[in-house]
């Protein structure tokens, strides 16, 4: 095992990578990342190594290494700190690594979770095209629902706020 293994090892089990994924990456055995991981005491569960990797190396080694890959990175002396080899790695580990965002559609008022986009406002093409193309038979049907006292299931929200602003004049 070279030391450009052992560090990659160290890199990828701090950033909760398990014994499998670490020996493909670093083309070693399995059991030899676990036995190696073992001595250095990086064994056990993953998540717990990660917050209390977190705790203990703050700013000291931050960004030594390649967050995807784990090849040693250049820094330079001027500028913001480099997380990433090049810029498919950092692509590839934005694809791997999405958030969740809740949100509501602006039309049909159904919660939905998009990953990675925090701007959306519509839960599906068809929503947003209702929106935005508001129709006359659109109009028609929402009269005539609310003429009849009955439930208007979709209404952009425009003439939501529209109907429901209040009137200060």
């Amino acid at each position: 095992m070279t030391n450009g293994q052992r560090q990659k090892i160290k890199m990828l089990r701090y950033q909760g990578v398990g014994y499998g994924k670490i020996a493909k990456a670093t083309g070693l055995s399995r059991d030899s990342v676990r036995n190696y991981c073992i001595r250095e005491g990086l064994n056990g569960y993953a998540s717990e190594l990660v917050t209390e990797y977190r705790e203990v190396m703050k700013e000291e080694m931050l960004f030594v290494v390649c967050l995807n890959c784990g090849v040693k990175l250049e820094q330079n002396s001027i500028g913001r700190k480099r997380k990433y080899c090049s810029l498919s790695c950092k692509r590839e580990w934005e694809k791997d690594h999405r958030k969740p965002y809740a949100h509501k559609c602006e039309y049909c008022g159904k919660e939905f979770q998009s990953l990675g986009v925090i701007w959306r406002k519509f839960c599906s093409p068809e929503c947003y095209r209702r929106d935005r193309f508001w129709r006359e038979e659109d109009a028609a049907e929402v009269a005539q629902k609310i003429l009849q006292f009955k439930k208007v299931n979709h209404l952009p929200k425009w003439l939501r706020d529209l109907l429901l602003a209040d009137t200060e004049n």
